[in-house]
C-alpha cells in the first residue's frame, strides 16, 4: 500500500511539472498561417519608445488580405493598423476593435496600456477564407454575400480570388457563430444557392465555393483543410508544375540560336518555394524551358533554351510597400549551333581583332552550355498594388548589378569595309559587369475568365559601369487562352535589348498549346 502512495505521488509531480512546462510553450492556433500570437509578438521588431506602450493584435493569415484593427479613444479612431504589427500608444484606456465589416460589427477589446508594456488581444474572433472554383476546380473571381445567423445580419460582398497568379484572398475576420453563403444579390431567405458554415473563436476555416462562372451559380461546397492541392509546412508553401507546348517560333537575331521558323515539341518545370510570415516574404522559382526540334536532313537543334532562377526577399513596412533583396541566374542547358544550308566560309574573330578562316562549313557552334552565365542582383523599394479588381501591379525600383560570365559565345558581326560579301564573319563575345539603376514592372489583367494578360518589363540603366551606358531591357509578353483545366493557348513576345551580347534587338515569339499538370 506504501508503494502505491508513493507512486501516485510521484506520478501527480511528473504530470504538474509536465503541465508547467507546456504552459511556457507557445500552443499553435488551430488551422493558422502565421505562428501563434505570442511568437508573432515577439517577432515584431517595433521598438516602444520611453513613456510609451503598444498594442498588438495577431494575424491568421498574410495581414494584407486581412482587415486592420482600429484603436479608440474618447470615441475617435485614432489609428488604424494592419494585423500582425504593433501600435504605439500613450499610456492609458482604450478600446481595440478587430474584424470585417463596418465598425459596429467589428469585436471590441477594453484594453489598458501601460508604459513600457505591449498588451496583446487575444484572439476571440474567428478567421473563413473562401476559395472560389468552378466544376474543374479552376480559382476565379466569382462572388459571394455572407450573412450572420439566425438575424440575418449582412456582412458583405466577397470576391473569389486565382492564387496560381498572385492574386490576394481576402480572410473574413468574424465573431464566433453561424454564417450563410449566398449567391450575389440573395438574401438569408434563400432557399437555393446558399451553404451554412460554424465557426470558433480562435479558429482559422478554409472553405471551397464551387461556382458556375457563367451565371454565379453554387454548384457546392464545404470546410477543406488548409493548403488543399498544395505541399505545406508551417510557413512554406512549395509548387512543382511539368508540362509541355506544341508551338511554333520564330527567332529574328536571337544571340546563339538559328534565324527562322520552326515548329517543335517543348517540356518545361516551373518549381517554386514561398515563406510568410506577418512582415517578411521570400519567393524562390526555378524554371526551366526546353525544345528540341529535328527538320529534314539536319540533326536536332535546339529552339527554346531557358533556365531561370529568381529569388526575391521582401520585407514589408506597409502591407503594399518594403523594401527588397533580388538574386538570379540566366543560363542555357545545351550547346548552341548555327546550321548552313550549304557549306560557308565563316571567320571567327577574338575580342582583339584576331582573325582565323574556316572554310566550307556545314555548321558552326555558338555557344557551349552554361555559356554565357548571367548573374543578377538588385536591392531597393517594391510596390505591390491592386489598383482594380482584374488588375494586379508590381513595381520594383532600386539598384542592380548584372555580371556576363562567357567563355565561348560567338555572336555575328555587322560588316565593315574590307569584309568580303560571301564570308560570315562572328566575333567572341567578352564577359561584363554592369552597375546601375534597375527596374522591374509586372503587370497581371484577367479580362475573363478564360483570357489572362501578362507582361513583365525588366531594365537596367548602366551608369557605374566603364563597359557600356547603354541600357538593357528584357520585355516579355503573353496572351493566354485557357481551354480546360489543364490546357491552354498561348501567345508570347519576347524583346531582348543588350548591347553586351549583341548589336541588334532580339525578338522571339512563340504560339503555345501547353498541357500543364501540378505535381505538388
Amino acid at each position: 500500500m506504501r508503494r502505491f502512495i508513493l507512486a501516485l505521488l510521484l506520478l501527480s509531480t511528473v504530470a504538474a511539472r509536465a503541465k508547467e512546462g507546456a504552459e511556457l510553450v507557445p500552443q499553435a492556433t488551430p488551422g493558422w498561417e502565421l505562428p501563434p500570437p505570442k511568437v508573432q509578438m515577439e517577432m515584431d521588431s517595433t521598438l516602444i519608445p520611453v513613456g510609451k506602450g503598444a498594442v498588438f493584435v495577431p494575424a491568421m493569415t498574410d495581414p494584407a488580405g486581412e482587415a486592420p484593427y482600429v484603436v479608440i479613444s474618447d470615441e475617435q479612431a485614432i489609428a488604424r493598423t494592419s494585423t500582425g504589427q504593433k501600435t504605439i500608444l500613450s499610456p492609458g484606456a482604450y478600446r481595440v476593435l478587430t474584424g470585417s465589416g463596418v465598425e459596429s460589427q467589428m469585436i471590441a477589446h477594453a484594453i489598458q496600456v501601460y508604459e513600457g508594456h505591449c498588451t496583446l488581444i487575444e484572439p476571440d474572433w474567428a478567421g473563413m477564407v473562401i476559395r472560389v472554383v468552378d466544376q474543374h476546380g479552376m480559382q476565379f473571381r466569382g462572388t459571394y454575400e455572407l450573412f450572420a445567423l439566425p438575424d440575418g445580419e449582412d456582412f458583405g460582398l466577397g470576391l473569389g480570388a486565382d492564387e496560381t497568379r498572385g492574386e490576394t484572398l481576402r480572410t473574413w475576420l468574424l465573431p464566433a457563430g453561424r454564417y450563410m453563403i449566398v449567391r450575389s444579390g440573395e438574401t438569408p431567405r434563400a432557399r437555393t444557392d446558399f451553404l451554412t458554415v460554424r465557426l470558433l473563436p480562435g479558429e482559422l476555416v478554409y472553405f471551397t465555393l464551387v461556382q458556375n462562372e457563367e451565371d454565379g451559380g453554387f454548384m457546392g461546397g464545404g470546410v477543406v483543410d488548409r493548403g488543399e492541392g498544395k505541399t505545406e509546412y508551417e510557413n512554406w508553401r512549395l509548387g512543382l508544375i511539368v508540362g509541355g507546348d506544341l508551338l511554333w517560333n520564330r527567332n529574328d537575331q536571337v544571340v546563339g540560336r538559328d534565324f527562322g521558323n520552326s515548329i517543335t515539341i517543348n517540356a518545361f518545370l516551373d518549381w517554386s518555394m514561398r515563406y510568410l510570415d506577418p512582415n517578411n516574404l521570400m519567393y524562390v522559382r526555378l524554371q526551366i524551358d526546353e525544345g528540341q526540334t529535328a527538320q529534314p536532313h539536319q540533326d536536332l537543334q535546339k529552339t527554346i533554351d531557358e533556365v531561370d532562377l529568381d529569388a526575391i526577399y521582401t520585407y514589408r513596412l506597409l502591407s503594399w510597400l518594403g523594401p527588397y533583396v533580388r538574386l538570379g541566374l540566366d543560363a542555357n542547358i545545351f550547346p548552341g549551333k548555327k546550321i548552313f544550308a550549304e557549306g560557308q566560309d565563316v571567320v571567327k574573330e577574338d575580342s582583339h581583332g584576331n582573325q582565323g578562316p574556316i572554310h566550307n562549313m556545314t555548321q558552326l557552334r555558338l555557344q557551349d552550355s552554361l555559356d554565357p552565365l548571367e548573374l543578377k542582383e538588385g536591392v531597393g523599394a517594391s510596390f505591390d498594388l491592386s489598383p482594380f479588381q482584374i488588375l494586379d501591379l508590381h513595381l520594383r525600383i532600386g539598384f542592380g548589378a548584372r555580371q556576363y560570365l562567357v567563355q565561348s559565345l560567338l555572336k555575328e558581326r555587322g560588316s565593315k569595309e574590307g569584309d568580303l560579301e560571301d564570308i560570315a564573319y562572328y566575333v567572341q563575345v567578352d564577359s561584363s559587369e554592369l552597375l546601375g539603376l534597375e527596374a522591374t514592372l509586372i503587370v497581371s489583367a484577367r479580362l475573363t475568365r478564360w483570357l489572362m494578360i501578362d507582361t513583365e518589363l525588366d531594365s537596367l540603366i548602366p551608369f557605374l559601369s566603364s563597359e557600356t551606358n547603354d541600357p538593357v531591357m528584357n520585355w516579355k509578353n503573353t496572351i493566354s487562352l485557357r481551354l480546360v483545366s489543364f490546357a491552354s493557348l498561348a501567345y508570347v513576345v519576347r524583346l531582348d535589348y543588350d548591347k553586351q551580347l549583341s548589336d541588334h534587338l532580339q525578338a522571339e515569339q512563340r504560339i503555345l498549346l501547353r498541357f500543364t499538370f501540378d505535381i505538388l
